[in-house]
């Protein structure tokens, strides 16, 4: 499940994309079907998102660590990289 993204069901925020939960909460196949997409539009942009914070963000850090060797320098590149992941996730779940 993508913790990121989140939708509007009778005014109540969710979180559990799964179709069990949709269901259970009464919705139909339509909504389901319209939430899902929603989703995965959202996951699929991103893709570009990441890779920009990549270049942006990680990338600068990465280089610094390669011209010193520092464990410090290389974690520093490692933590970006983790938090450019969990900001822009792009795995599909239901």
């Amino acid at each position: 499940m993508n913790k990121n993204f989140t939708y509007l069901f009778n005014g109540v925020s969710h979180t559990d994309v799964s179709r069990e939960y949709m269901n259970n909460l009464g919705m139909s196949t339509e909504q389901v079907n319209s939430v899902l997409a929603q989703r995965d539009f959202e996951l699929s942009q991103n893709l570009n998102k990441r890779l920009d914070a990549y270049r942006a963000e990680s990338d600068p850090l990465y280089m610094e660590w390669q011209y010193d060797l520092t464990p410090e320098s290389e974690q520093a590149w490692r933590d970006k990289v983790l938090q450019i992941k969990q900001r822009y996730p792009i795995a599909l779940a239901d």
